[in-house]
């Protein structure tokens, strides 16, 4: 992508015609989740409107900002049918570096995962994905794209729909949405507007600046480096990806009395690039930035009518690709949550759960993030620069200090904890289901036989008497015809799963909700467990009783196992 695409603006109809009815979604930011989320409802037959104050995706220019995209990122994408295109243009990769004193000392492969649907993780610049995003919502009735309009009041109401005013190149409006689910970033105009203020857990004076330059001719590894303090950049950090379009991010950590300014001239950002490629080739820039970090989370994530999911909810250091990826999965989470109230089909109380799930797995990305963030930059904390440089120090020597080094735990998908939607003692349950292929000659996976709302797998040759589909909120599938023999092997080796009975109910989410033995798996128990999960009062019903198998939670399942190295 040579340019970021222009969108065109359209006078908004309630600008001549009100409208009687409120929207029922009103997405404020056509950023990664808001985009994400948009698609998602309207797939789920929700009409949606999405406002934002642009007319492009990404943001000043050809920024590549989030750039490595998770294996459960892909899950969710193989569902609202672009993970084709997400693999199809970025580069993967399996294989990444830790260098100290540029000497490489540690080093990771993700597991080989054949039997699994995606393997390893694909680098995309940002804007791709959002683009690929808007040209899937444009094939959609349901969904409205309005560019350059800009939220600039928002009245909140207890009961009812909520007030939005709307600024455009022809003047100001008033929209009105049932809901509003605020999208709009880390400076969140939305949440300003509200006087909401995120909980700031640490800022740093640490110090990056990103240099995306085109290189064709090079002889680098397509993998993931890391310089802990490469010679080239004054005995600092650096990151390296590829990404697509022969683009590779290269990310420098400036010295604490470096002006910034002044590294991100053109002269000063090519004699970096030369210093690192320890030559004078000819290569572009694509872009370049200069950016610190702070770890931020809203207290609760639902306020009244108004939701937040992103930046605009939380704030994650870029250590572990834990940013982008985290609000997709916010939008994974809301989605079907929300389409559910609005068809009737569940109480509010639904939504106060995509709070607790999602702080909850925001706080757990803050906590990874921060540790990483430490040992990259202890700053003024002596304890921790003694004991980080002694690590780094030993690692070249000894393999227990290399397994120490901690330059970003690659992101897991979220655990969420016990509720009514997430209930038993079963290991899998809250976790994200492994999408395991079951048939080599076709490509069927484990998330291929979902439904769009709730599903019970049961692993075995025929359904328990009595189930069947109802109302169209829970599907029933026997696993067992469906495998080949590498299918089956592969569910034993990925979920520790034989084909004797075992139903497990997936949430729309893909999370696995609650397992049952054959015994005890009958078709009222599971709908029991769905009336819980809709009412979300937050506690789980009695439970059922706990699925004989073990899952295999030594590399995450779904996810390639990250060794401390990473």
């Amino acid at each position: 992508m040579k340019e970021l695409p222009i969108y065109p603006y359209v006078r908004p109809d309630e600008m001549d015609r009100p409208r009687r009815e409120p929207h029922p979604v009103a997405v404020v930011g056509a950023g990664l989740t808001g985009l994400t989320l948009a698609l998602d409802l309207v797939r789920r037959g929700i009409p949606v409107v999405v406002l934002d104050d642009d007319n492009t995706v990404g943001v000043r220019g050809l920024a590549s900002r989030g750039m490595v995209w998770a294996q459960r990122t892909l899950d969710i994408f193989d569902r609202l049918g672009m993970a084709g295109e997400v693999v199809g243009k970025g580069v993967r990769w399996n294989v990444g570096r830790v260098l100290c004193r540029d000497q490489a000392v540690a080093s990771f492969t993700l597991q080989d995962q054949p039997d699994m649907r995606h393997n390893g993780f694909v680098n995309l610049q940002q804007y791709y994905l959002e683009a690929f995003l808007v040209d899937a919502l444009m094939r959609e009735p349901l969904a409205e794209l309005r560019w350059l309009n800009r939220v600039a009041g928002i009245e909140p109401q207890a009961e009812g729909p909520a007030t939005l005013q709307v600024e455009t190149p022809d003047g100001a409006y008033t929209c009105q949405a049932q809901w509003v689910v605020a999208c709009d970033g880390a400076k969140s105009a939305v949440r300003t507007m509200l006087g909401l203020s995120p909980r700031v857990y640490d800022q740093t004076e640490d110090r990056w600046i990103i240099i995306d330059v085109v290189l064709r001719d090079t002889a680098w590894p397509e993998e993931r480096w890391t310089w802990l303090d490469a010679r080239s950049n004054h005995g600092r950090a650096v990151w390296r990806h590829k990404m697509a379009d022969d683009t590779w991010r290269l990310d420098f950590q400036l010295r604490p009395d470096e002006d910034p300014a002044e590294a991100a001239t053109d002269a000063g950002m090519r004699q970096r690039v030369w210093d690192l490629l320890g030559e004078r080739v000819e290569f572009d820039i694509a872009w370049h930035g200069v950016w610190a970090y702070r770890h931020e989370c809203l207290d609760s994530l639902r306020h009244g009518r108004v939701l937040f999911a992103g930046d605009s909810a939380h704030l994650v250091a870029p250590f572990g690709a834990r940013g982008g990826n985290g609000g997709i999965q916010d939008a994974d989470n809301l989605g079907w949550k929300l389409a559910l109230l609005l068809q009737g089909r569940a109480g509010e109380s639904l939504l106060d759960t995509y709070s607790v799930e999602r702080k909850h797995a925001a706080m757990e990305n803050i906590r990874q993030a921060r540790r990483s963030s430490r040992f990259v930059y202890p700053g003024a904390a002596r304890s921790a620069a003694l004991w980080r440089d002694a690590i780094i120090d030993l690692a070249p020597r000894h393999a227990v200090a290399a397994r120490m080094i901690n330059t970003g735990r690659l992101c897991m998908p979220a655990v969420y904890p016990a509720s009514a939607l997430a209930c038993g003692t079963h290991a899998l349950a809250g976790r994200a289901l492994p999408n395991v292929v079951l048939r080599q000659a076709d490509g069927l996976t484990l998330h291929g036989l979902l439904g769009p709302w709730f599903t019970v797998l049961v692993f075995g040759n025929a359904l328990p008497p009595g189930a069947q589909d109802g109302d169209g909120l829970v599907r029933w599938v026997a696993v067992g015809p469906l495998c080949d023999e590498r299918g089956q092997a592969a569910l034993a080796h990925q979920l520790g799963q034989a084909l004797d009975g075992q139903a497990w109910l997936l949430r729309p989410d893909q999370h696995v909700m609650a397992a049952a033995t054959p015994e005890t798996g009958d078709p009222e128990a599971v709908l029991a467990w769905v009336a819980a999960a809709l009412d979300a009062s937050g506690a789980c019903p009695e439970p059922l009783p706990e699925a004989r198998g073990l899952y295999r939670s030594t590399g995450g399942a779904s996810h390639a196992a990250i060794p401390a190295t990473a």
